[in-house]
């Protein structure tokens, strides 16, 4: 008798730990499984599509030197403004940027049928807007080379082309601030 009380209290917490190793197997196991299953909160780029879910981080990550006044994605169509604040305005800014956001809604994204770009000054004591450049996009007229050759430009009046593949609205604020106009 001495024996098996002896064997019993050996083999109880033995027993003991292995059911529980078993158990937390099961449980670690199940727990992996629903992490395979889940999805990220934050992994903006992730997808070559924009969305209003990743709209803000897309626009964050663009490498723009101008600041977003307002963005919106609607239907397949991007609406951007850019607020022009420096003084004096330099056309190489303007034509960086409106590079980076024709590369980024026709390149990088999948999704965008459209872009609506302006560049508005902002007054900084009334804080009154005024359009000085407007872009109108769209994917099915869109021409790669249009941008490499807005790339090339630097000071230069924008090209009779790229007015017309890009749908460019140049104001007279433009026109006085720059003293340029559409190459012939």
């Amino acid at each position: 008798m001495k024996y098996s009380v002896r064997t019993w209290f050996f083999w109880v917490p033995v027993m003991g730990t292995f059911l529980i190793f078993v158990f937390l197997s099961a449980i670690h196991s199940i727990s992996n499984t629903e992490e395979r299953n889940s999805t990220a909160v934050y992994n903006p780029f992730t997808s070559g599509n924009l969305s209003d879910d990743n709209l803000v981080d897309r626009l964050r990550a663009l490498p723009l030197g101008l600041k977003i006044g307002t963005a919106d994605w609607n239907n397949g169509a991007l609406y951007l403004d850019l607020k022009v604040t420096e003084n004096p305005l330099r056309v190489e800014a303007v034509k960086k940027d409106l590079a980076a956001v024709l590369s980024f809604s026709f390149e990088d994204v999948d999704n965008v049928n459209r872009l609506f770009l302006r560049f508005e000054a902002v007054d900084p004591w009334s804080g009154s807007r005024y359009l000085i450049l407007a872009a109108n996009v769209r994917k099915n007229e869109w021409d790669h080379t249009l941008l490499e050759e807005l790339k090339q430009t630097k000071n230069e009046p924008f090209s009779e082309r790229l007015v017309e593949g890009l749908h460019l609205t140049l104001t007279n604020l433009w026109k006085m601030q720059f003293n340029i106009s559409p190459a012939g």
